[in-house]
């Protein structure tokens, strides 16, 4: 796969009306939606009775605070802590635990599943990696996986090492010519559990070639895979899917992790478009009405959204919001031509990601 053949996937489409189009996707802050877990007190009473039998197992008080009394620095503070000043909500707490035989600092809201922060003391920063806001992810220290659990009506959090499976995940040439074969980010699994792929780091995680992780099955939850200077953005696909469903449909976890077998992902499925707007279900327009368009580029068998594609060979100037002047790889937007039924163009345009 290249940058011309998935840039050219667009051209083509044949659409009846329409003048305003945009292929979805959404910003980086936004993580998808989750499904619930539910879990029965007696699971949840033998699971927590079993993660305490570990002998390597740590607990720490969680102190009530608010934000404004936070020792955390101003440019280390969650966004979650953001967010809940802007919702005016400024109780929270706070812990402090030894983890890799290291100081860490935990922050939690109400929230365990998107409002968990762990601070690294001794390196003064708390990695930031989509799924890293959740209590129930795996939490990557240096090389090793940690499990988090609330005990003793949530007023202490225990952690242990990860002792399960692992299994390997790695991106592929898929046999096309290619130097530069890498990716990062992180998966996520049933239940707000998320796993960084890629070397820890302050901000965002360092690309490899393969990374071993928890065995389990996964979708995207934010990657990005590198193809020399190709580099696709990809995530679970939570607009419509292959088969028209969007509200409502089940997550497709088809990344199989297992202990004796990699998972490779080397995009060999055939991509497919999908139209997320104007739904299935409105199917008449008044004469002058404007139509928005909005389309999905996806694999239709892991389920999971091409959000973008850009060229990082060429850099380009963009304006910010507020004015300022910044530049970014080029994005690859498709070519879209827009037809009447008996093959007249109607419009043609460029369908840009996002």
């Amino acid at each position: 796969m290249n940058a011309s053949r998935l840039k050219t996937l667009f051209t083509g489409l044949c659409l009846v009306l329409g003048l305003v189009f945009v292929l979805a996707g959404c910003k980086k802050e936004t993580p998808p939606p989750q499904e619930p877990s539910a879990t029965s007190t007696e699971e949840q009473a033998a699971k927590q009775k079993e993660f305490l039998s570990d002998p390597d197992v740590v607990t720490c008080k969680l102190e009530k605070t608010t934000i404004s009394k936070l020792d955390f620095p101003k440019n280390q503070l969650p966004s979650f802590v953001l967010r809940m000043e802007r919702e005016d909500r400024e109780k929270i707490k706070q812990g402090q635990i030894t983890l890799a035989n290291r100081p860490f600092k935990i922050l939690l809201g109400e929230r365990p599943e998107s409002e968990f922060f762990l601070f690294d003391v001794e390196r003064g920063f708390g990695p930031y990696w989509w799924g890293s806001w959740s209590l129930h992810s795996y939490h990557k220290i240096d090389d090793e996986f940690f499990e988090f659990m609330l005990i003793e009506g949530d007023t202490k959090i225990a952690a242990r090492p990860y002792k399960g499976q692992l299994g390997t995940i790695k991106v592929s040439k898929g046999g096309r010519n290619l130097e530069k074969v890498e990716f990062n980010g992180s998966l996520h699994q049933r239940g707000s559990i998320g796993v960084p792929i890629g070397t820890i780091k302050e901000h965002w995680t360092s690309p490899v070639a393969e990374c071993e992780i928890p065995v389990g099955d996964y979708t995207p939850y934010l990657m990005t895979v590198t193809y020399d200077n190709l580099s696709i953005e990809i995530s679970n696909n939570y607009h419509t899917n292959a088969k028209g469903q969007s509200s409502g449909k089940a997550t497709v976890y088809g990344m199989q992790v297992r202990k004796d077998k990699p998972y490779v992902l080397d995009f060999s499925n055939e991509p497919m478009v999908v139209f997320d707007q104007p739904p299935l279900s409105k199917t008449t327009f008044s004469r002058g009405e404007e139509i928005r368009f909005a389309a999905v580029l996806i694999d239709p068998n892991l389920d999971i959204m091409i959000r973008g594609l850009d060229d990082t060979s060429v850099q380009v100037e963009k304006e910010a919001s507020n004015g300022s002047k910044y530049t970014r790889a080029k994005s690859l937007d498709p070519n879209v031509v827009i037809t009447r039924a008996d093959g007249k163009s109607v419009v043609e345009g460029v369908m840009p990601f996002g």
